[in-house]
């Protein structure tokens, strides 16, 4: 398997623990995590105590930025939280603030005594940490006055410019990495800075042991990630279709190295088009290029994406590119051309606004800089000037009769067996697609357990190949096309 650059598959060299949800850190992973945890809260528990120094010290009010020089802040090289922080490229101010929000799941204990002790010698200032304390924990956690005063003290300037940082320009409530909520659930107006902020689950988890986060299914992320068991040696394609596919991994594992090197005159985008017949392998190669390197692929929802109101689809796609900005996900665009189809003559405003949609799907697509893959099951549905921004268009035919033969020899799941007297070559004879093949198995295989042989018998190969005709109301032929 050969890993990407992300950081997080860097620091899982020599872990064991991977798994169809994710990874989790172990063993020497999980320890040299660990200590680059430990070196980072060490520069916070510095800056506490620069913030507590020039608080009490009126005349001394360096900027942030000097005040992180007066501290010397080196950040880990290793570790989930540096590669996070990487990917994402955060700013110092939100650096700190991930810091902050992660502390109380890292080590409560160590905020509670340090805030305790605050409180014994200087309980004003401990007033302007103003940390929220739950009632039944009795944990401490930050609110936005915490993070504000830490960062900036009682500088009004200071104050409005972090607040700008973490509220208008940063990229971790944006991403939903961190959310801001009443704590009491009462909507109260004018308490913003009362607010707790909170550490999105899933990242306390990534940050702490290494499992991956992914956004929930929803409206607010129309898309679900997708993910096989199955390896290279169960994807039948022709050898044209094979190169193009390995051109498309070829920029996953060395883009970055190119776009390094490239002086900003190559395009950081790779977008793809998969067309041909329903079956054929397109989302099945879109998953084993997200498990060969490592990253998450998310099947775009194309449903929950088109709306009927002017402008709404445009937001939708805007909100999804966004949420992905930085990740490293490969989004998976299926039945693309649903959404994309050819752009029509602009005689009305529908027709107008269905052109920007397209035009915005284009901008995005070039400005996105993983790998962006639009499946269709007919190519001339989709716009010319659409097909033309494509880097690679990978066309996946139908499967001839030795191809089918391959693949009803290479689908049939371990602990089951063909009866002896099987003839691949007859099987492949069908003109049936791999995705109807191995529905054909998969329902012969339940017919197995069922008698108790595990032996996918002749008859109900036979019928189950029936049914798979008959939802293409056609009739069982056996084809000798080459």
């Amino acid at each position: 398997m050969t890993l990407s650059t992300d950081p997080l598959n860097q620091l899982l060299k020599s872990n064991e623990a991977l798994n169809d949800s994710g990874t989790i850190l172990n063993g020497e992973a999980l320890a040299e995590n660990d200590l680059a945890l430990e070196k980072e809260f060490r520069f916070l528990n510095d800056f506490f105590a620069a913030r507590i120094k020039f608080a009490e010290d009126s005349t001394q009010l360096p900027s942030v930025m000097e005040r992180i020089r007066v501290i010397n802040h080196a950040p880990s090289k290793n570790g989930v939280l540096n590669g996070l922080a990487e990917m994402l490229d955060l700013s110092v101010i939100e650096r700190i603030l991930l810091l902050l929000v992660l502390e109380p799941h890292y080590n409560p204990v160590g905020v509670s005594k340090r805030l305790s002790s605050l409180a014994e010698s200087n309980p004003d200032l401990m007033d302007f940490f103003s940390y929220y304390v739950d009632p039944y924990s009795k944990n401490r956690y930050p609110t936005l006055q915490s993070a504000l005063f830490l960062l900036a003290g009682d500088n009004p300037s200071e104050w409005r410019e972090c607040e700008q940082e973490i509220l208008f320009r940063g990229k971790l409530l944006r991403e939903q990495i961190i959310v801001l909520r009443d704590p009491d659930h009462r909507e109260r107006v004018g308490n913003r800075l009362n607010q707790l902020i909170d550490l999105a689950p899933e990242y306390v988890d990534y940050l702490l042991h290494g499992q991956r986060p992914r956004p929930d299914f929803g409206r607010a992320f129309p898309a679900s990630w997708v993910y096989t068991n199955l390896s290279w040696d169960q994807l039948v394609l022709n050898p044209l279709t094979l190169a193009e596919i390995g051109d498309v991994m070829d920029w996953v594992s060395h883009g970055r190295e190119t776009l390094s090197i490239s002086g900003g005159k190559i395009n950081k985008s790779f977008p793809v088009l998969f067309y041909g017949p329903p079956g054929t392998g397109k989302s099945f190669t879109a998953k084993l290029i997200g498990k060969e390197y490592g990253k998450d692929v998310f099947r775009i929802d194309l449903s929950m994406i088109v709306s009927k109101y002017i402008g709404e689809t445009e937001k939708n796609l805007a909100h999804l590119f966004d949420r992905a900005e930085g990740k490293d996900w490969i989004l998976f665009f299926d039945e693309a051309d649903a959404l994309f189809g050819k752009r029509t003559g602009i005689s009305d405003s529908k027709d107008k606004w269905a052109n920007l949609e397209v035009s915005y799907l284009l901008q995005r697509m070039e400005e996105y800089q993983g790998l962006c893959i639009l499946a269709t099951n007919l190519k001339h549905n989709l716009d010319a000037a659409l097909t033309r921004r494509f880097q690679a268009i990978i066309h996946f035919p139908f499967p001839k009769p030795a191809e089918r033969a391959l693949i009803w020899e290479k689908s049939l799941p371990p602990g089951f067996r063909y009866p002896e007297n099987i003839s691949f070559e007859k099987l492949g004879a069908y003109d049936l697609s791999g995705g109807a093949i191995t529905n054909v198995i998969k329902a012969s295989c339940v017919k197995a357990v069922k008698r108790g042989d595990r032996v996918l018998s002749t008859k109900d190969l036979s019928r189950f190949i029936k049914l798979e005709y008959s939802k293409d109301t056609r009739t069982p032929v056996r084809s000798n096309n080459n």
